[in-house]
């Protein structure tokens, strides 16, 4: 390493701008430990500099490391954070300049505002807030209002201004923390383009260049291609993948080659190659500057995200190594680019993409030599099996370098991947470049342009095609639900021991028992820490938060899990998609034995669907049809289609184990007034042990009478699951004598429209002295019952002892 001074520095201060992140030391604090350090380092510097050098080496790894910690505190210290005391507000006013334009999105434009002036509630806040904004309307709308805006605009929008989601449910995605990490500290949804008024056309000459540079090539690629392959381009070329669909983005994932459609270093040798070739005739010099230029354009027109900004970094300074007589040094420069970054943003850091982005590269520096030269050692005489080798080597050593990361941000091991990289990336590769050059072509000539694309198209077919076939669920991947920092820990130091290995004068025989040993060794080690969030032979209850909607999650002690409904499917947002089943993953539920629809209500089923047609569900259960409700001839209609034949509601007992699941109602002989359908949800009570749990739909108190008339006593229950959302329609005097619970859970969405839980029904349930206890404040709610006793958990606990 003493040929490499620069990454010995770099990885010193990474692990001190790690540690401050864990510890999150007061600056004052960090300031006075960097001071000290300098201190003692500079003392040590003029009196004993030509005394042994590891007192030395030692002085200069703690300052280099204090230096770390307190430039990220530094950094942190006006950490961006939701401004406003309520966590929703419908109807605000917002005056502020676009920063930043996304490209145009069928219905809808994304951009964000430097916002100045912000009305809510007869209030107005002023400063410099950074508002992400969605407006939605019709396309033709949009589309008008994408082409009329430039970045510098001052606007006026009127719309609703709320906090980021933050982490809801288990390893459920932080959008807040992502958002606050590129400095955005609120949300503005738009949901009407004549909502939006431009109040000046200033503009920002030098971004407002680079916007409309790419919405050309997105308007050459979109007129170009299909709609598959230009949505695909716009994720290589432009580095927006919002237009490629979640389940080609899934398939990728399965297939261990998501990495592709990131712009990175793949992308930017491309690129290289290209310029490389135009500039051909140009003398040396000369085609140095135009390349590295045309280099820093790209990364420009690409965001400069870490994997383009190292990739450019490392091939300007791999093409500027010969004109200087220098020796290329990968070391060096791969930690020159992430000294850089981290300068610019100590907390890309923990941004993925500068993760895997140089946890690839640097695995590739450390083991490609030696695995080559293990392959070189068996004196191949076929071309193809060598470079074939050589090629999965290649593959191997990225691949185990980015495994923790992998494992962590995606909970999958993909079996396929070294197949599937094997004809991705050559492949991958040529869409890119025939991309350009269509775009280049088609500017010169539709026809010509068209030709290419033609064949663009054909090559997306069969990616798309061949990934699918690698990336289907079953066989593609194997689930890690739980990767810890121990893991990592333990996978870190097996591979530097395998690299160790590599590179010792060991007989092969040795080598392989060495390697045996240490990957036992290492799964073994890892088991150690192993615990789940929904732990086996005990009762546990989880509420879901699905905003504003209902859902459950039951695992019984003999591992049956059940889910009282799924919360709402809406085209914004499908909660059965993006929580519910990412959750059941995390938690290692392959399939639910039981499904309840309380009743034929979108917040309550609609979230189903998706849960359905993954086949994830083994049974459901629901009211009988109600054939004058358009809803209810729907959800029959999908049962059918998707081959379920539902089980309706009818008093009944459902034995699980040692649980017992009481159907209360019979919802086509049940009777409660005029009808409807809260009135007929499914009332289910759960009973483990001494312990009860009651679930009510959005059951009213017509409903709560008969009940209460038809069962007494048998009502009572530890837990009860707060009718409707806290409305005022149920959970009534008579109904809560009966029932008498302990703990009151309320599943309703942040600031909803509803005003749900009424304050009227908080004040009942305080009178009596239960414990409230509601999603919309603590996000998922986590129960564990052993049969004697309820307790809650945190669950985020549990997940942060997973991610550290």
């Amino acid at each position: 390493m003493n040929k490499y001074p620069l990454i010995r520095f770099v990885l010193i201060l990474i692990a001190g701008i790690a540690v401050e992140s864990l510890l999150k030391l007061d600056l004052n604090i960090n300031l006075i430990i960097f001071l000290i350090s300098f201190l003692f380092l500079s003392l040590f510097l003029l009196f004993y500099k030509n005394q042994n050098r590891l007192p030395r080496d030692l002085l200069i790894c703690v300052y280099l490391f204090s230096f770390g910690a307190l430039y990220l505190s530094y950094y942190n210290r006006n950490a961006i954070h939701y401004p406003f005391p309520e966590p929703k507000y419908s109807n605000a006013r917002v005056e502020g300049v676009i920063n930043r334009i996304e490209l145009k999105k069928e219905g809808r434009i994304n951009l964000q505002l430097y916002a100045k002036r912000i009305f809510v509630k007869d209030k107005m806040y002023t400063g410099d807030y950074s508002f992400y904004c969605s407006v939605y309307d019709e396309n033709n709308k949009t589309e008008k209002l994408f082409y009329d805006l430039s970045i510098g605009n001052r606007l006026e929008l009127n719309g609703n201004l709320q906090r980021p989601r933050d982490e809801r449910n288990p390893g459920e995605f932080d959008y807040e923390k992502y958002l606050n990490g590129k400095g955005i500290a609120a949300l503005l949804s738009v949901y009407n383009a004549d909502s939006v008024k431009i109040l000046s056309r200033e503009k920002s000459a030098v971004k407002n260049l680079i916007f409309e540079i790419r919405k050309i090539i997105d308007e050459k690629i979109e007129r170009l291609h299909n709609k598959t392959t230009a949505a695909l381009l716009r994720g290589l070329i432009l580095a927006d993948r919002g237009l490629i669909d979640y389940q080609i983005n899934d398939y990728f994932i399965n297939a261990g080659v998501v990495h592709v459609l990131s712009v990175s270093g793949l992308h930017v040798g491309y690129i290289v190659i290209i310029f490389i070739v135009l500039f051909s005739r140009f003398g040396i010099y000369t085609r140095f500057i135009l390349t590295a230029a045309g280099l820093i354009i790209y990364m420009i027109l690409t965001g400069s995200d870490a994997p383009v900004f190292r990739s450019t970094v490392m091939a300007i300074i791999l093409l500027v190594a010969p004109l200087t007589g220098r020796d290329y040094n990968s070391f060096n420069t791969l930690s020159f680019a992430a000294l850089i970054i981290l300068m610019i943003n100590p907390n890309d850091l923990f941004n993925p993409s500068f993760q895997l982005s140089f946890s690839a590269i640097l695995s590739l520096i450390l083991l490609y030599p030696p695995l080559k030269a293990f392959i070189d050692s068996f004196n191949f005489k076929s071309k193809i099996i060598y470079w074939f080798l050589i090629f999965c080597v290649s593959s191997i050593a990225a691949q185990l370098g980015t495994l923790p990361f992998t494992l962590t941000y995606f909970h999958r091991l993909s079996v396929t991947s070294l197949a599937a990289n094997m004809l991705v990336i050559p492949l991958s590769g040529a869409i890119v470049a025939l991309g350009i050059f269509t775009v280049l072509a088609g500017s010169v000539s539709f026809w010509i342009g068209s030709l290419f694309a033609s064949a663009n198209e054909a090559m997306t077919y069969f990616l798309y095609w061949f990934v699918k076939m690698l990336g289907k669920g079953g066989y593609s991947n194997i689930s890690i639900r739980q990767f810890t920092f121990y893991d990592a820990v333990v996978f870190y130091l097996a591979l530097l021991f395998i690299f160790m290995i590599l590179k010792k004068e060991l007989q092969l025989r040795i080598k392989i028992l060495s390697l045996a040993f240490m990957l036992i060794a290492s799964s073994l080690l890892m088991r150690l820490d192993d615990y789940k969030i929904l732990p086996d032979n005990t009762f546990s209850l989880m509420a879901i938060d699905v905003g504003q909607g209902d859902s459950f999650l039951i695992r019984f002690p003999d591992g049956k899990t059940a889910l009282i409904d799924a919360g709402n499917k809406t085209p914004y947002f499908d909660n059965g998609e993006k929580i519910i089943i990412p959750l059941l993953d995390r938690l290692g539920i392959d399939t639910l034995d039981y499904g309840f629809i309380s009743h034929v209500d979108a917040d309550h089923y609609k979230g189903f669907e998706s849960i359905i047609k993954a086949k994830r569900v083994v049974q459901i259960f629901k009211p009988h049809p109600d054939t004058a409700s358009a809803a209810d001839k729907e959800c029959e209609k999908f049962l059918r289609e998707n081959n379920y034949i539902p089980a309706y509601y009818s008093r009944r007992i459902i034995s699980v184990g040692s649980a017992r699941i009481y159907v209360l109602n019979d919802t086509i002989n049940d009777y409660f007034g005029e009808a409807n359908s809260n009135d007929l949800s499914g009332y289910l009570k759960i009973v483990y042990g001494y312990n009860s749990f009651l679930f009510t739909g959005d059951g009213g108190v017509s409903a709560e009478k008969n009940y209460a008339r038809k069962y007494e006593s048998f009502l009572k229950s530890d837990l009860l699951k707060t009718a409707h959302h806290g409305s005022r329609s149920g959970t009534s005097e008579l109904f809560l004598d009966k029932v008498n619970p302990e703990i009151a859970v309320i599943s309703a969405g942040i600031g909803n429209k509803f005003k749900h839980p009424s304050r009227q029904i908080l004040e009942r349930l305080a009178e009596r002295k239960i414990k409230i206890i509601r999603t919309d404040e603590q996000g998922a709610l986590l129960f564990y019952s052993n049969g004697y006793k309820i307790e809650q958990s945190d669950w985020r606990k549990i997940e942060s002892r997973i991610n550290f």
